[in-house]
């Protein structure tokens, strides 16, 4: 419900999301980085509330506050959508995406309409599948869905939780030019799918990412 409300207040778009038992993942849409700080602020500060009054306890309910990667459209945005979906299966909780009601797999398939909270027409649109009919997307979403849990490749990849920005190399050599502070790593690939185009890792210093946000908000 509330991540509902925050993606009605704020001009942000949910592209996807996967809430567990101790974290959340979060696939947002803004035109700037503020908005984003915005509403996670309200997100954060409204669980926090609501969790305390419910247990009748005080005190900080977040460990620290959420770190966000930059995720280039398209085929990168693609493979960061299927590892926050396959989230629960990878920690062996379920079998498959559609077992989890904490996650978005019925929704981006069109299957939930009231307090809808993933917008599908942008999430399209991120992942240069605007034209597409929405039986195609769903039918395409499942499909890929399918053969990833099916191969069975399902592993932790750290760089989509703690890295700056995840892209194409030149991509990210245009977020950040002629910083020395920043290093590029190669994001290994999904061997359950074939992958036509490569993903980088942007990792950069605590002060250039808060300088970084600072000048893309």
């Amino acid at each position: 419900m509330r991540l509902h409300e925050m993606s009605r207040r704020y001009p942000v778009d949910v592209l996807t999301y996967m809430v567990t038992c101790n974290h959340i993942h979060l696939l947002l849409w803004s035109e700037c980085s503020r908005n984003v700080s915005i509403a996670m602020h309200f997100l954060q500060g409204t669980v926090a509330g609501d969790y305390n009054r419910r247990k009748g306890r005080e005190g900080a309910f977040w460990r620290g506050r959420y770190h966000a990667t930059l995720v280039e459209t398209g085929a990168h945005l693609s493979r960061c959508l299927f590892y926050i979906d396959l989230n629960m299966i990878r920690a062996r909780a379920c079998h498959h995406a559609a077992e989890w009601l904490g996650g978005a797999y019925k929704e981006i398939l069109g299957g939930r309409q009231r307090y809808r909270i993933i917008d599908r027409e942008r999430l399209k649109w991120c992942l240069g599948m605007d034209g597409v009919a929405e039986g195609r997307f769903a039918d395409w979403y499942a499909l890929t869905m399918a053969e990833r849990v099916r191969r069975g490749y399902l592993v932790r990849k750290p760089f989509w939780s703690q890295a700056l920005a995840v892209g194409s190399k030149e991509w990210l050599a245009d977020l950040m030019p002629g910083s020395r502070n920043v290093q590029v790593e190669t994001a290994p690939a999904d061997d359950s799918v074939a992958e036509e185009d490569d993903s980088y890792a942007l990792y950069a210093t605590d002060r250039e990412e808060r300088d970084f946000w600072r000048d893309f908000s």
